[in-house]
């Protein structure tokens, strides 16, 4: 830099601060498509959450002799089980407790009813999906109440 009367003068070129600006350029050019894949990983993430809880309740139902339900909404699912005056309750413990879906992913084919694993661990056979902008992946369980999830 020039000295200007005597004294040095303090800053960036204009070559400088346009190495700079390319640099950011190229570290978002790498970054940004993989904040895209985040948001399928997600997916895929929670259908295998999902899965598992299910096989969880379907397990509490047979352990405890009553019937248990997964209850979706668009955004979240919640477990609850049957009460001895025949009413599906909030199930107790943190296993349990709401989910909700992380932002952008939603729960799809549920339609109007709740799955509910009877006492016996048998079910009526369904498909849910978990999707995102991204990805879509499938969780299905046969009349026996064996839960499976796999990518659509």
């Amino acid at each position: 830099m020039a000295a200007v009367g005597g004294l040095r003068a303090r800053g960036f070129t204009l070559f400088e601060i346009l190495i700079v600006l390319a640099l950011i350029g190229i570290m978002l050019a790498v970054i940004a498509p993989r904040l895209g894949r985040a948001t399928a990983v997600s997916a895929r993430t929670q259908a295998l959450r999902l899965c598992a809880l299910m096989k969880a309740v379907r397990t509490q139902a047979i352990l405890s002799g009553d019937p248990c339900m997964v209850k979706p909404a668009a955004g979240s699912y919640a477990f609850l089980r049957m009460d001895r005056h025949g009413r599906f309750v909030a199930m107790r413990g943190r296993l349990f407790r709401v989910r909700k879906l992380p932002p952008g992913a939603h729960l799809a084919g549920f339609g109007k009813h709740p799955l509910v694993f009877r006492a016996s661990g048998l079910v009526r056979p369904f498909h849910w999906f978990v999707v995102t902008r991204h990805d879509r992946w499938q969780l299905a369980v046969d009349a026996r109440g064996q839960v499976r999830t796999h990518a659509a």
